[in-house]
């Protein structure tokens, strides 16, 4: 019986930490839901996304780096996430939650892609005011320009902007870019939207 009861305490706390986790997690992303409620700025580019999305996937920044997955520790997942990091790039471990993180560098040239069948994604970077020499990224949409921007801004309402949607207006496969040009960037995590077949572009 104490046995059984142990057991059920620790599912119980399995339970209730799995909740905090996703719950850290919408937080960590909550500018990348992209709703008018939103306080933090963001940036469109290429468009608009078809009026209706079919779900969207939210991820840290594991992934392939320099066709190595890291973490190492999340191996069995490594399917789950189509990000590529290209160039000296270090992984920040989230303090608050197991599991999530955030990646920065400071190497010009250096660059993340996502390659996925998606309506737009959401690339979520830190506050700038965090970190030293925030940069300057180009974003691309399959390897052509689609907007060039300092880190370091606001929009007109003088919110913080923080991140960048980029619409692939396709039906298929489409990957998105960043690449740094200057100073350093840290990226939080990103999120793909997925099209509803009944509202394609």
């Amino acid at each position: 019986m104490a046995k059984r009861k142990q057991t059920k305490i620790r599912s119980f706390f399995r339970f209730v930490g799995s909740l905090i986790a996703a719950s850290f997690c919408v937080l960590m992303l909550s500018g990348c839901s992209d709703e008018k409620v939103n306080p933090l700025g963001t940036q469109k580019l290429n468009g608009e996304a078809p009026k209706e999305e079919a779900y969207a996937v939210q991820m840290d920044c594991s992934g392939l780096y320099n066709g190595v997955y890291l973490p190492q520790k999340k191996k069995d997942v490594s399917q789950l996430y189509p990000l590529r990091f290209t160039g000296k790039w270090k992984q920040i471990p989230n303090g608050m939650t197991n599991n999530w993180y955030m990646a920065t560098t400071d190497e010009v040239g250096a660059r993340v892609d996502l390659c996925a069948t998606m309506t737009r994604c959401v690339f979520d970077f830190w506050d700038y005011e965090f970190y030293d020499n925030p940069g300057t990224i180009q974003l691309l949409l399959d390897n052509r320009v689609v907007g060039t921007y300092n880190l370091a801004r606001m929009n007109s309402n003088g919110y913080k902007i923080l991140d960048y949607v980029v619409a692939t207006q396709k039906n298929t496969v489409a990957t998105a870019s960043v690449v740094l040009l200057s100073g350093r960037m840290v990226l939080t995590g990103v999120q793909l939207n997925v099209f509803n077949p009944n509202w394609p572009y």
